[in-house]
């Protein structure tokens, strides 16, 4: 269930909060309005929690999505505090009283874009377990039934993120390794760099010897960085840090972000694809994309093999001229 914050108990907000109440995949947790015996009225209504301070309910951690539905002078104050705590927010018509007022909240919107690190240009990427009695037996370890080793078994998720983050690389430098499992054909792993064409770069490690699991990912930019870590279970508790670097090159200021679980990922994935089949839509994963990230792979692969860089445009030409 995502968990709803109403800000704003007047008739617009009245009837999100019961549209969301009747939903099966949404609550109304919080009702927030300056005006408390409304916002208790409606809490009360759709079995949610009244509160005072509207922004308050905006960065509520137990919230998932924001909707304002305040008179317009009050919206600006409202979603961006909701933005940069990292919520989705509905916001009502219009936007804001001006444009001035609007390029606010907008700014605020692209919080994890790139513009917000004022462009990117590094990552750097951590990923990996420690395998566990008899991994020399599973088949993700056999070359035949998987394809090759914790490049190809975890490093592809990396590689997408890549792509999706930070743009499609023009070169490509890896180096795989068998430290400690001996897998005959495949490698425990693997460390790999990666360039674009305008040198953005990454580092990235993927490993089975990690032994105590690990997700960590860094993006820098000109005027600060996130980083991301975790991944519930074994991997730990998601946690992403968005620092803002200051003039003077001092301890940047940090705002942190807790995910508390469940993680329900694998649910919104599936209701995302369901959509998508109804709809007709197309996916945000698709098979170019697929194709492109097992290009990356083999082009790492050969980079391990003859120890240099290679270049994606002339690896790209000759796979299809080879096809």
């Amino acid at each position: 269930m995502l968990e709803v914050a109403i800000i704003g108990a007047g008739n617009i907000g009245t009837v999100r909060a019961r549209v969301a109440a009747r939903s099966s995949t949404t609550r109304v947790r919080l009702v927030a309005d300056t005006n408390f015996p409304l916002a208790q009225k409606l809490a009360n209504e759709v079995g949610a929690e009244a509160i005072l301070d509207p922004r308050a309910a905006a960065v509520d951690p137990s919230v998932d999505i924001v909707i304002v539905s305040t008179p317009t002078k009050f919206h600006g104050e409202a979603a961006i505090a909701a933005l940069q705590a990292g919520k989705h927010v509905l916001c009502e018509k219009p936007l804001a009283r001006s444009v001035d007022e609007a390029e606010e909240i907008a700014a605020a919107a692209e919080l994890i874009e790139a513009d917000a690190l004022g462009g990117i240009s590094l990552m750097r990427c951590r990923y990996g377990h420690g395998g566990r009695p008899g991994y020399e037996n599973h088949w993700c370890t056999d070359r035949d039934l998987s394809g090759g080793g914790v490049l190809l078994e975890q490093g592809i998720h990396i590689l997408d993120l890549f792509r999706h983050l930070v743009g499609e690389p023009a070169q490509v430098m890896a180096e795989t390794s068998r430290f400690f499992w001996g897998f005959p054909e495949v490698e425990d792993n693997c460390f790999l760099l990666l360039k674009t064409k305008s040198s953005q770069a990454a580092q990235i490690h993927v490993s089975w010897t990690q032994w105590v699991n690990v997700f960590s990912l860094e993006i820098f930019g000109r005027d600060g960085y996130l980083y991301l870590t975790g991944r519930d279970g074994h991997y730990g508790p998601q946690r992403l840090v968005w620092g803002k670097r200051r003039p003077d090159h001092s301890r940047p200021d940090e705002d942190v972000f807790d995910f508390p679980p469940p993680d329900d990922s694998w649910v919104r994935e599936w209701d995302d694809f369901v959509h998508r089949v109804r709809t007709n839509e197309p996916n945000s994963g698709n098979v170019a994309d697929s194709l492109q990230a097992l290009r990356l792979v083999e082009a790492a692969y050969e980079s391990s093999t003859q120890q240099v860089w290679v270049d994606m445009t002339r690896f790209s030409q000759r796979l299809r001229s080879t096809a």
